[in-house]
C-alpha cells in the first residue's frame, strides 16, 4: 500500500494504482496539459474513490503505508490509468518479459566482424 498526498490530504491505495499515477501524472504535465482522474482508496478500512486533477501545477507526493489489512483489488483501476491517451506506452520488448526498461546495454556484438584484429 502507499500514501498519495495530495492537496493536503492523505490518500491511501495500492502500489499499482499509486505507480501508474506517478507515471501518468507526470506524463500529463509533460505535455503541459493537465486531466482529472480518478483512483480508487481506502478510507477507514473501506473502498471509497477520489477525484484528482494531475499534470501542470498539480504536485503529487506517494510514498509507503504499513498496513495490517489485506491490499485490495484494484488492478483493474491501475489498468484504466494505464490506458490514458498520454500514458507512456511500453515497447514489445519489455511486455515480453516483463523488463522496466530501467537500464541500458551497451554492447557491441561484432556481427560485421569489423572489430576482428587482422595479421
Amino acid at each position: 500500500m502507499k500514501i498519495v498526498s495530495y492537496a493536503g490530504q492523505q490518500l491511501v491505495t495500492t502500489d499499482d494504482v499509486a505507480d501508474s499515477l506517478v507515471t501518468l501524472a507526470a506524463a500529463i504535465a509533460s505535455e503541459g496539459e493537465s486531466d482529472a482522474v480518478e483512483i480508487p482508496i481506502v478510507l477507514n478500512g473501506r473502498q471509497d474513490a477520489a477525484d484528482l486533477v494531475v499534470g501542470v501545477g498539480n504536485d503529487l507526493l506517494v510514498g509507503p503505508h504499513d498496513s495490517d489489512d489485506p491490499e485490495p483489488d484494484f488492478s483493474a483501476h491501475a489498468a484504466r490509468l494505464r490506458a490514458h491517451r498520454l500514458y507512456p506506452a511500453r515497447d514489445a520488448a519489455e511486455d515480453a518479459d516483463g523488463d522496466d526498461g530501467d537500464w541500458h546495454l551497451d554492447v557491441d556484438l561484432d556481427l560485421d566482424g569489423s572489430g576482428v584484429a587482422r595479421a
